[in-house]
């Protein structure tokens, strides 16, 4: 979700933004990690239900979503780009998932299937099908492409289809998306997009409801038939699928057979509005219980629909913050604890995927390039360490945090098979926490520590001491701690404002 950069006006804001990435790659000071550490410390007790019930984690569960535009910067840095994938692939997982579309998706036409096109259009060139093959065939990819609904017809999006099914490698296209956030289109909005065209105006909707999105999407799935009949659809990419879940049942009332997902959008905040709404981020919105909770009651509805017709539910879009993000929130290292969260609380809400949005040179992406390389920024480092609990078979497990007042802290537990579990523990206040955790094991366990000076902080961040240098390979020195049980119990402190991430093996049930 979000304002897309078309065109000249376009070109002139990446320039800018692309030279405020580089806020230089910092090594972290040690000192500012020292006092971000407070002595005094609250008590909390952890309760991990190791055999009781769980929720299995789809594989390839965590994927990326992009604009058209975007892909082209991405290739020019290829080598980088599959760094970052590397480091988001959990060992023995399916391909990453690379979502190709958003808002430019329904500015986006296949350049000769139209006499000319417009101004405001997104020209797919055979140069950028030739480009975002090499990146998927280079980065081991799978796509969905988000097709246009907006600005086309069936018979464009077939003509797209068809050239992407022979450009791309054999059986890497995953489905075609039809649409992007229909539920808040607006043919005003539209009108000031086009810049006031009146051809180009001439060519939009009226307006969108659910029985309109769901004859267009019949139209589609029929015109892609022609031209690739084995590859799945996916809709309808709502932007609010709380409000707007009549579109979902409206579409599964089709009982179209080739659509083998629904897709939705969230966002817990946005900087489209104004500072000190409710909407507008800040750091304590984004540490907050509600932000989590809203994410994964935004998605419910869907879910429940979505299973009475047997499908899965694929969060195609979502990020802290739509809009681009804000300066100071969007690439701070509160982004870092919230991202797994986010990706667990969609989980346990049973979405089947979900693809973090990351448009180049907008502050809320976990990266950006520059002439040193690779800008990473403290989502990435939040997005590795989720990754890092992650194995085939992995299930997400029941926790309880007991404490005398509000939680200080968050926790998840992913157990893995051969009777491994994972702990991750995040700090949500200032103050440090005395953890104590009661786990059938006799085993030391690992205590990987993702650290930065505050909240606040958008660099400086290490994660087992090791921080990212521009070409994404670890510097510094590793250190990764061990404890020991005593009585049957691990205790442990967690720094105020960070995630520690324990790692155990448990004795196996007689």
């Amino acid at each position: 979700m979000g304002v897309a950069v078309i065109g000249a006006l376009g070109v002139t804001l990446m320039v800018h933004d692309s030279r405020r990435l580089s806020h230089a790659h910092r090594r972290p000071d040690p000192a500012s990690l020292r006092r971000a550490a407070r002595p005094r410390a609250a008590g909390v007790t952890i309760g991990v239900a190791v055999n009781g019930p769980t929720v299995a984690i789809p594989r390839s569960f965590l994927g990326f979503s992009t604009e058209y535009w975007t892909l082209p910067v991405d290739e020019n840095h290829l080598a980088l780009y599959r760094r970052v994938i590397a480091l988001l692939h959990a060992p023995g997982d399916g391909r990453f998932v690379l979502r190709i579309g958003g808002v430019s998706s329904d500015h986006s036409f296949w350049q000769l299937a139209v006499r000319r096109a417009p101004e405001w259009a997104f020209a797919i060139t055979p140069r950028w099908i030739a480009r975002t093959a090499r990146i998927v065939r280079q980065s081991r990819l799978r796509v969905i492409i988000d097709l246009n609904l907006i600005t086309a017809t069936p018979a464009l999006n077939a003509e797209l289809a068809r050239e992407a099914v022979a450009a791309l490698p054999r059986g890497s296209i995953a489905a075609f998306e039809i649409g992007n956030e229909p539920d808040v289109y607006n043919r005003q909005v539209w009108g000031v997009r086009l810049q006031g065209n009146r051809t180009a105006t001439g060519v939009l909707p009226t307006s969108l409801t659910a029985g309109t999105y769901a004859t267009t999407f019949a139209a589609d799935a029929r015109a892609l038939h022609s031209v690739a009949p084995n590859v799945p659809l996916q809709g309808p990419a709502l932007a609010d699928p709380r409000l707007s879940r009549g579109w979902i049942s409206r579409l599964l009332a089709g009982r179209h057979p080739r659509l083998d997902a629904v897709s939705v959008h969230e966002y817990p905040y946005t900087a489209c509005a104004r500072p000190g709404a409710a909407a507008y981020p800040t750091i304590g919105k984004l540490l907050s219980s509600r932000a989590m909770t809203s994410m994964a009651d935004a998605v419910t509805p869907a879910v429940r629909l979505a299973r009475r017709s047997a499908l899965p539910v694929r969060v195609s879009e979502f990020n802290s913050v739509t809009c681009g993000g804000v300066r100071g929130v969007s690439n701070s290292f509160a982004t870092a604890l919230w991202a797994p969260s986010a990706l667990f609380a969609f989980i346990r809400a049973g979405v089947w995927s979900a693809d973090l949005h990351v448009r180049a040179f907008s502050i809320n992406a976990p990266f950006g390039f520059d002439r040193a390389g690779v800008v990473p920024r403290p989502l990435l480092y939040g997005l590795i360490l989720f990754t890092r609990m992650l194995r085939p078979g992995s299930r997400l497990v029941r926790v309880r945090v007991q404490a005398r007042a509000d939680a200080p802290l968050r926790a998840w537990a992913v157990r893995q098979t051969g009777h491994r579990l994972s702990v991750l523990l995040i700090g949500r206040t200032a103050r440090a926490v005395r953890v104590s955790l009661r786990l059938p094991s006799r085993r030391r366990a690992t205590i990987q520590r993702l650290v930065a000076p505050s909240a606040r902080a958008t660099s400086g961040e290490t994660l087992d001491g090791q921080w990212l240098g521009a070409d994404l390979r670890w510097d510094g020195r590793k250190r990764v701690e061990q404890i020991t049980p005593r009585g049957g119990r691990f205790t442990l402190t967690v720094r105020g404002m960070s995630a520690d991430l324990m790692s155990v093996q448990l004795m196996a049930r007689r």
